[in-house]
């Protein structure tokens, strides 16, 4: 009698549903042409001086270049809070413009005359479902928070982090919610609506100082990312070299 797999016709196994074909098909529905990445990364200005609107303004131009560059991308969007000593920034895009981004950072902290001196990338989620912003934007707030650079805790690094993402997560879901024509008013008064959901300028200084696994600079995320993946079994390391005379032997 024959197997249920010898049953089966090549017609019947050519129109089975793979698990891409899932991924595809949701993305359609989602008007989604690549998958949706969200990066959150901290930075530190180069000093308190610095022109905080010439940074918000260049980002604006640099990613409007990078829409014009990559033509059929997917949207940038995301939020750029700028307090007057760091910077926290939450993009959503696909991989590749993410990786221009992270590049770019990374030549920003070379320069000698840079408006940011330093970053670490705190998380990269991949294949996100939804948007929390609807267009990319900046702002500046000019909150003041004295004995910053004295904070100490006893909490974990990956506690730490892990608050502040939630609270940029709240924060994108707060502007979700609102109605396209207050949601300029919105962005403007973070500070005096929802100023619990705006990351602590200690925490990120902390965060910015010290040196964790938990977090990466964007140097050691373009080296990770351009290495070249290399497993070596055990029995690559035997001469003379094994023969197989079966496929899964």
């Amino acid at each position: 009698m024959a197997s249920e797999e010898e049953r089966v016709s090549p017609s019947q196994d050519s129109n089975r549903t793979t698990l891409l074909d899932v991924i595809e098909e949701r993305n359609r529905h989602l008007n989604k042409k690549y998958l949706i990445h969200r990066l959150v990364y901290i930075s530190k200005l180069s000093s308190p001086g610095v022109d905080r609107t010439a940074l918000g303004t260049y980002y604006d131009t640099f990613i409007k270049k990078l829409q014009t560059d990559f033509p059929g991308s997917e949207a940038i969007t995301g939020l750029m809070l700028i307090y007057p000593k760091h910077v926290v920034h939450v993009v959503e895009t696909s991989s590749d413009l993410i990786l221009k981004l992270i590049e770019d950072l990374h030549r920003l902290e070379k320069e000698t005359e840079s408006l940011v001196s330093k970053s670490k990338i705190l998380v990269i989620s991949h294949d996100i479902n939804t948007r929390l912003y609807h267009f990319w934007s900046f702002r500046t707030l000019d909150i003041v928070e004295h004995g910053i650079e004295s904070f100490d805790t006893k909490e974990t690094f990956e506690n730490l982090i892990v608050e502040l993402l939630i609270q940029l997560l709240k924060l994108g879901a707060y502007l979700h919610k609102q109605p396209k024509l207050n949601l300029k008013n919105a962005m403007d008064s973070l500070h005096e609506k929802v100023s619990d959901l705006l990351p602590q300028q200690s925490v990120v200084h902390y965060l910015l100082e010290e040196n964790d696994s938990s977090m990466m600079t964007p140097l050691e995320f373009i080296d990770l990312y351009r290495k070249p993946f290399d497993t070596y079994l055990e029995s690559d390391m035997v001469w003379p070299i094994p023969t197989r005379l079966f496929p899964y032997n």
